[in-house]
């Protein structure tokens, strides 16, 4: 059977990609959830805008502090089991925050949750490279990049409705006992290729076939890797630049629904569906741009490095338009991306607003940081390439 056919009738892959899309928008419903809740959050204990920013940005110091040991969780156990434990504990401390009495009960909730949804991103891109050869990567990795904007899509206007209908702890609740349902789901369908029972034997064979990082054995040692990793070039540009990137995602993805009640009065239900809109276009350019059109650019026969560069480039500089209008090396960048791009930027914007009075400083830092990552991917990244890891 040739390749074209396979492609056309294997379809279990693409189930498996709409899974992980589903799982990394569940993961952020709980960040979503605190940004639309976080002025109801803040009345309700009492909380200066700094004591607001350490409950955006403690969840960020786990999450953080945990993306290496995921990844390295996931090499040795597998993205089905981790993943499964991690699903299950978050849901239930997300349940959780709707019983909290205190601050300090707060920051430790938030912590842990932190800690359990880690695994989250380096899993979809784990299995992603097991289920997709490397030539249909580009769409699977834009659909689960583009579910953690599309989770404000859906998740904003959700729990600002429950907010107005209910309170905020009900919209913490609804949204664990969406995650356990979901779990259940994610427990019984997922399992690497070779295991999986809805799997044809044709796709199974495409797979094989055409991904050579399907059945790779860990040779590497973990410090050896990070030794290779940490004293290469290409890594400091990837996670320096994505940084830029990040840190006003998570400025936008925390404080937006505040800003819009502190510069325009707005009300929960008003701020949660206008923080949809930009998240809405973001998600769409993300799959239209950073999946479809990166796919039919190479197949056209235009060079991939040029390709990749100038859609990294363009992507970057969109995010100045928008602050003036208001496996294991995934792991790295994410502990980068989350160490800078979220910790700092949440806990900093909370702490100038304090100070200032509004968030103008805040942006125009956010801008900064943006020009930084641009700079990084254009001259220290350099070719977009696979990195060898030497066995000795």
């Amino acid at each position: 059977m040739s390749e074209h056919t396979v492609k056309r009738t294997g379809r279990t892959r693409w189930f498996i990609s709409s899974l992980l899309s589903s799982m990394i928008i569940l993961n952020y419903f709980d960040r979503v959830a605190v940004s639309v809740a976080a002025p109801a959050i803040q009345d309700a204990f009492h909380l200066t805008g700094t004591e607001l920013g350490i409950v955006f940005s403690i969840y960020t110091y786990s999450y953080t502090i945990m993306q290496i040991p995921a990844g390295s969780l996931l090499d040795r156990f597998g993205v089905a089991w981790v993943t499964r434990v991690g699903m299950v504990i978050w849901s239930l401390l997300t349940m959780s925050m709707a019983f909290l009495q205190g601050k300090l009960l707060l920051y430790i909730v938030r912590f842990l949750i932190g800690i359990m949804s880690a695994s989250a991103f380096p899993a979809a891109s784990k299995a992603t490279s097991l289920w997709f050869p490397p030539n249909e990567r580009s769409l699977p990795n834009s659909l689960f990049d583009s579910a953690a904007k599309f989770s404000n899509v859906l998740g904003a206007p959700l729990v600002a409705f429950l907010i107005t209908k209910f309170d905020w702890r009900t919209a913490f609740l609804s949204i664990g006992i969406i995650n356990v349902l979901f779990t259940l789901l994610f427990w019984f369908y997922y399992e690497k290729p070779e295991k999986h029972r809805r799997i044809s034997d044709d796709e199974l064979k495409y797979i094989q076939e055409n991904n050579l990082n399907a059945n790779d054995e860990q040779t590497s040692k973990f410090l050896h890797t990070l030794k290779v990793l940490f004293t290469n070039r290409k890594v400091w540009g990837l996670m320096i630049g994505f940084t830029g990137y990040g840190y006003t995602f998570n400025l936008l993805l925390t404080w937006l629904p505040t800003f819009l009640k502190e510069k325009y009065g707005m009300d929960i239900m008003s701020s949660g569906l206008l923080t949809a809109v930009p998240w809405l276009i973001a998600t769409f350019a993300g799959i239209l741009v950073g999946g479809w059109l990166v796919d039919y650019l190479i197949k056209k026969g235009y060079d991939s490095q040029k390709v990749y560069r100038t859609i990294i480039v363009i992507g970057l500089c969109l995010g100045f338009v928008f602050l003036g209008s208001i496996s294991l090396l995934s792991s790295i960048v994410n502990l980068a991306n989350n160490l800078f791009g979220g910790i700092i930027a949440t806990a900093l914007t909370g702490y100038l607003l304090d100070k200032t009075g509004s968030f103008n400083l805040s942006f125009m830092v956010a801008g900064i940081v943006l020009l930084l990552g641009l700079i990084f991917y254009i001259y220290v990244l350099g070719d977009i390439k696979q990195i060898k890891i030497p066995k000795n």
